[in-house]
């Protein structure tokens, strides 16, 4: 089989998380391109851009936007994993994203994530942007941290 670019910027994102310590399973859901589940109880959803420097724009289709909303009845450990060029993995846990975009909207939505020299990230969305900046290697532990928000 040819290996497609697609490949490449998805194996950065699953190779970090199978060389995670906490690491003991991946498996595909569905059959979606991008979208995987983690140990069983975490899915995630990757998207690229090939672009090699900041800021990198990203598309949220209406029907990506129903597949996070299926995952999250499901489990409450989504991620939307935005792979930056070939400079870093912008991890987005579900209080982000939905602070970022509007789930419910019949509407594309955008996610930009902007990397200043030597600095975090900046990410900002359609409907909002993040309090505070995301330091590049918070992932993948982020995946296998159970934040206090996210228990029910």
């Amino acid at each position: 089989m040819k290996i497609q670019m697609q490949d490449l910027y998805h194996g950065a994102v699953l190779t970090q998380i199978t060389e995670h310590p906490s690491f003991t399973a991946l498996n595909k859901p569905d059959s979606l391109y991008g979208h995987y589940q983690v140990n069983h109880d975490t899915r995630i959803f990757v998207k690229y851009l090939s672009k090699e420097t900041s800021p990198w724009s990203f598309k949220i289709s209406v029907s990506e936007m129903q597949s996070i909303q299926s995952d999250m009845d499901v489990t409450k450990n989504v991620f939307l994993c935005l792979v930056c060029g070939q400079q870093t993995i912008c991890a987005l846990n579900i209080q982000e994203f939905s602070n970022l975009i509007d789930l419910t909207s019949s509407e594309n939505q955008y996610i930009n994530v902007e990397v200043p020299t030597g600095g975090s990230m900046h990410v900002i969305g359609t409907a909002g942007s993040l309090e505070r900046t995301l330091r590049h290697n918070s992932f993948p532990d982020k995946l296998f941290t159970k934040s206090l928000e996210m228990v029910d």
